[in-house]
C-alpha cells in the first residue's frame, strides 16, 4: 500500500510541476511581449530625436540663408534641406522598422514561450501517466492485487 500511495503522490507532484513550469512559461511570455513593447517605444524615442535634429539643421538653413544673401527658395538653399531632409527620412523610415520588428520579434518569443509551456505541461502529465503505469506493472510482477471498486472486477 505504500508504493501505491508514494507512486500515486509521485504523479501529483510531476502533473503539478508540469503545471507550475507552465506558468512560468506564460509569464516569461508577457515580459517578452512587455519587454519588445518598450523596446519600441525606446526607438520610436529615437525617431523623434531625429526629426528634432533635422529640424533645428533645417531651421538653421534657412533662417541663415537671408544673412547670406541667398534667398528662401534659392537652390544652394535647396540642395542644404534635401542634405538635411534625405537622411532624416532615411533615419525615420528605420527607426519605424526597428520599432515593428521589435513588435514582432516580442510576439514570437512570447509565442514559442507559450508553446514550451504547453509543452511543459504536457511533458508533466506524461511523466505521471508513466509513474502509474510503472506502478501497475510492478503489482502485476509482484502478484499484488488491488480491490476495484467497480463491480464485476
Amino acid at each position: 500500500m505504500g508504493f501505491q500511495l508514494f507512486s500515486v503522490m509521485s504523479a501529483m507532484a510531476q502533473m503539478r510541476a508540469g503545471s507550475l513550469a507552465k506558468k512560468q512559461y506564460e509569464q516569461r511570455a508577457r515580459h517578452e511581449k512587455l519587454k519588445a513593447r518598450i523596446e519600441a517605444v525606446n526607438a520610436k524615442k529615437r525617431g523623434v530625436e531625429a526629426l528634432r535634429r533635422a529640424n533645428s539643421s533645417l531651421a538653421s538653413i534657412i533662417a541663415g540663408a537671408g544673412r547670406q544673401g541667398l534667398q528662401a527658395a534659392g537652390s544652394v538653399v535647396d540642395r542644404g534641406v534635401f542634405l538635411v531632409a534625405r537622411p532624416a527620412s532615411e533615419d525615420l523610415a528605420s527607426v519605424a522598422f526597428n520599432a515593428s520588428m521589435s513588435l514582432y520579434t516580442g510576439e514570437m518569443r512570447a509565442a514559442d514561450n507559450r508553446l514550451a509551456g504547453q509543452q511543459a505541461q504536457l511533458q508533466g502529465f506524461i511523466q505521471a501517466g508513466s509513474t502509474m503505469a510503472n506502478m501497475y506493472q510492478q503489482q502485476s510482477y509482484t502478484g499484488f492485487q488491488t480491490k476495484s471498486v467497480a463491480p464485476g472486477f
